[in-house]
């Protein structure tokens, strides 16, 4: 802790001996890239599942997303909040069974409209919706969105 005395304005450092040991190093688990290549080898996916964006994060495709749903035995429910001609927004929650008795959960929300589709996606909002909410979801519960992955029915170009 730095404090300064106030007659002299000299800086002091004080340091309790209890709070410090010289010999304890702090260790890193695993990096980003270890992270990740765990990841993709837990869930079986190769090279034709993931690929670099060119503003450079990673992105999982449609069939690495169901890859991961298969082998970590994810659940999803679904559940639509808004249902308008421009608008659809749909709630997702995914549920993975952890260990041998608890289970994880997570929620999240795909939207699709006008703004964010192109091309034959304008055509089923719907369905985009319901893509990029299972997604989200998915990569969130098994651990992908923390380390900067997106799925590509949620990159709107």
């Amino acid at each position: 802790m730095n404090t300064t005395n106030l007659f002299t304005n000299e800086k002091q450092t004080t340091m309790s001996k209890r709070n410090y040991k010289p010999e304890e190093k702090v260790e890193v688990k695993e990096t980003r890239a270890e992270t990740l290549n765990r990841l993709y080898k837990e869930n079986n996916l190769t090279s034709e599942d993931v690929y670099k964006d060119s503003r450079g994060f990673a992105i999982i495709t449609r069939t690495g997303i169901d890859k991961i749903v298969s082998k970590q035995n994810i659940t999803v429910a679904y559940e639509p909040v808004i249902m308008e001609k421009d608008w659809v927004v749909i709630k997702a929650v995914a549920s993975m069974k952890e260990g041998k008795t608890s289970m994880r959960n997570m929620m999240s929300f795909g939207e699709a409209s006008d703004n964010n589709l192109m091309g034959g996606g304008k055509k089923f909002p719907v369905a985009m919706a319901e893509k990029r909410a299972m997604s989200r979801v998915v990569l969130k519960i098994a651990g992908f969105y923390e380390q900067g992955v997106f799925g590509q029915d949620e990159i709107v170009d």
